[in-house]
């Protein structure tokens, strides 16, 4: 195996590790098999991959948003603690998805309040 397949295999495991025990198993198939779905899933993952920061447990009703709605998509984040949190997400003009749903409003893990680009836009400029 190699450097980037062990890498990667970690991440995968540290995410799964996030997930709640009774989702775990759908969580992995929709994230290792494209022809199943998972598309929001992926999206999410992604983000925690690319800010290296997968937190050491995800709210289960975010993630059953995930498994039940197949447009869902993690465009949302609180702007306290910065957890991505998904929206049912409509059609596209240009690069943005316009929301047909909001499913938290309030972050379910600090009671922050959640929307585009939320926590990002309180860390102002670099």
């Amino acid at each position: 195996m190699t450097r980037y397949e062990t890498d990667a295999a970690d991440a995968l495991s540290e995410f799964l590790a996030a997930v709640p025990d009774g989702q775990r198993v759908r969580v992995r198939v929709l994230l290792t098999d494209r022809r199943v779905g998972g598309r929001g899933l992926r999206a999410l993952y992604a983000l925690f991959g690319a800010d290296g920061r997968i937190p050491a447990a995800l709210p289960e009703e975010v993630v059953e948003v995930y498994l039940s709605d197949d447009e869902a998509e993690p465009l949302h984040d609180c702007e306290a603690c910065g957890l991505p949190v998904p929206v049912h997400a409509g059609r596209r003009c240009g690069h943005e998805a316009a929301v047909e749903r909001e499913y938290f409003p309030v972050c379910p893990c600090c009671g922050g309040r959640t929307g585009r680009h939320a926590y990002w836009s309180r860390r102002g400029p670099y």
